[in-house]
């Protein structure tokens, strides 16, 4: 982060990109009416924000920077992911995802996850 001297607390990269794409989403007025609940994720290696939108069922995604490269990450299964440790991962690997962006895309991972949303919202609602 711009003025970051060593010894501050900083937060790390996942959650940086996860907090940013709230931002670009909290004012979006499409999704005004969607309940939304916006949580915490981390797998000890990966750390970022989930998005549980909750319908006649619900699906939780996940915005996070991928430890194996700076891909921001968007990931999600459906169900309500909790601190019970079940990971809101679509696949069975670490390299399946919804959708995937280069490091500093931003603006093309909030549209996608705005766009995965309003799909969902408007089969589950």
């Amino acid at each position: 982060m711009e003025g970051e001297e060593e010894g501050m607390i900083t937060l790390s990269n996942g959650l940086k990109n996860s907090l940013v794409i709230l931002e670009l989403l909290r004012d979006d007025e499409n999704l005004q009416d969607i309940p939304i609940s916006v949580g915490t994720f981390t797998n000890c290696r990966e750390c970022g924000l989930t998005f549980m939108v909750m319908g006649k069922t619900s699906f939780t995604y996940c915005v996070y920077e991928h430890r194996n490269s700076d891909e921001i990450i968007i990931n999600g299964k459906k169900g309500c992911i909790s601190v019970n440790g079940d990971l809101p991962y679509i696949g069975d690997t670490k390299y399946d995802c919804l959708a995937k962006f280069n490091y500093n895309q931003y603006y093309e991972a909030a549209e996608k996850l705005r766009e995965l949303i309003k799909i969902f919202w408007n089969k589950n609602k």
